[in-house]
């Protein structure tokens, strides 16, 4: 069985490339790295939990909005760890530009030396979605739709996409 740490770091809590040493050093299989770009103050109800009752204090102090962007976090903790595997849980695909992603995640997967393990989702915020320009109705087939474009990018030499949500011409 493998064992990896998962956690929500802001840039407040500790000194994450430290933590990453130590989550080697123990002996974990990976290390995760969560995503928020942002969090509105004004929800009212976490959709997973069905809490009611506005933004939780840890929220409302500025914590969320403080989370480090996973994939500098890993990035910096590829560059101290040389066995552990490092995993965005999860990267929310549609809030980011997919020809900038795709950039950005094949360079992690080369400073890790292969060890990036790529966690995706679609995101359960839509105040977030909406402000980052996520469809959030139907955010699922955007992200389908990033993720084509990516593929495309990291396997064709010259790319050229014509899509619903992404249109560009030959790079």
């Amino acid at each position: 069985m493998n064992i990896g740490i998962a956690l929500l770091m802001t840039q407040h809590d500790f000194d994450t490339i430290e933590l990453a040493k130590k989550v080697e050093a123990l002996g974990f299989e990976s290390l995760w790295a969560p995503e928020h770009g942002i969090v509105p103050m004004d929800f009212k109800v976490a959709p997973a939990t069905g809490r009611q009752g506005g933004i939780p204090k840890f929220y409302a102090e500025g914590g969320i909005n403080h989370i480090q962007d996973p994939l500098l976090f890993l990035a910096g903790a590829a560059t101290v760890t040389s066995k552990i595997k490092l995993g965005t849980g999860i990267c929310l695909v549609p809030e980011r530009n997919p020809i900038r992603l795709a950039k950005e995640v094949a360079t992690l997967d080369n400073i890790s030396k292969g060890r990036f393990l790529f966690g995706i989702g679609a995101g359960w915020l839509r105040g977030e979605s909406e402000i980052l320009g996520v469809d959030f109705p139907h955010r699922w087939k955007q992200t389908r739709e990033y993720v084509n474009v990516m593929k495309e990018l990291w396997t064709t030499e010259i790319t050229e996409y014509h899509g619903e949500y992404v249109d560009f011409p030959p790079l």
